[in-house]
């Protein structure tokens, strides 16, 4: 009988400390969660484009020696979404999509009266996940940043040049077309950026400029991958990515 009763109070206890914290409980519509943002803009996008000249994996190739790999710059676009839980504090998740180079050997002594030839193409596409710290109040009319982070860069749709095929089977290193390789790195990150924030009353959200500079580590081990009499061979070289990173972009913050 005294089981019976320690149980009903047990489960009278039980059932009104959950509906007291179920009462306590914040309504999930009326949390603050902060504000959310995203944005789309253009890239314009500047590599370190340090690499090491092709070589064996012990000697080196007499017509590649001391060559320097030269890239140029490339244009892209980009998208970025940012949480910010209080004025002062954001994580933004951002992706740089597919930049495309096209890869020249200076000091290239395999062809007579030319010292370059072309290596290949690639695109690069790089996510970069940030943590920004917020300066300045909400109210003012532009909000600086800057951001600490990793980055994810992938290099894809590779392709050896024409020029560089011919090269391979002309001086007998190679018996038909080889490939050109790259890979994909992960590294740290850093940013500096503004919010211009210009607020119509006849919109029921704010437009949001941003412009910021981004600078990020990333580097890769590319190969050139060839067939010979006697089965395969490949040439080695290290390849520094590490561009800087102009982005100019136009958003919305809800």
């Amino acid at each position: 009988m005294k089981l019976k009763k320690l149980s009903h109070t047990a489960i009278t206890l039980f059932l009104a400390s959950s509906a007291a914290i179920t009462h306590a409980q914040e309504d999930w519509r009326d949390i603050e969660w902060g504000d959310f943002i995203v944005r789309f803009g253009l890239s314009y996008v500047t590599p370190n484009d340090a690499g090491t000249s092709l070589k064996y994996r012990v000697l080196q190739q007499w017509d590649l020696y001391n060559t320097v790999w030269e890239i140029d710059t490339a244009q892209t676009w980009q998208v970025s979404g940012v949480w910010r839980p209080t004025d002062s504090l954001g994580f933004e998740l951002m992706h740089i999509n597919s930049a495309p180079y096209g890869v020249t050997l200076d000091n290239f002594t395999g062809n007579p009266g030319r010292d370059q030839i072309q290596l290949g193409d690639f695109k690069a596409s790089t996510t970069l996940a940030f943590a920004n710290w917020y300066f300045l109040d909400p109210s003012y009319f532009s909000r600086p940043y800057v951001g600490a982070g990793i980055n994810y860069t992938n290099f894809h749709s590779v392709s050896i040049s024409r020029q560089f095929d011919e090269y391979l089977i002309d001086s007998g290193l190679s018996v038909a077309p080889g490939s050109f390789n790259m890979g994909h790195s992960w590294d740290w990150a850093l940013q500096a950026g503004v919010d211009f924030i210009l607020d119509f009353r006849q919109f029921r959200f704010p437009l949001l400029i941003n412009l910021s500079a981004l600078y990020y580590m990333s580097d890769t081990d590319p190969t050139v991958d060839f067939p010979t009499e006697l089965g395969t061979d490949r040439l080695y070289a290290h390849f520094d990515y590490d561009p800087w990173v102009i982005n100019i972009g136009l958003g919305t913050k809800f």
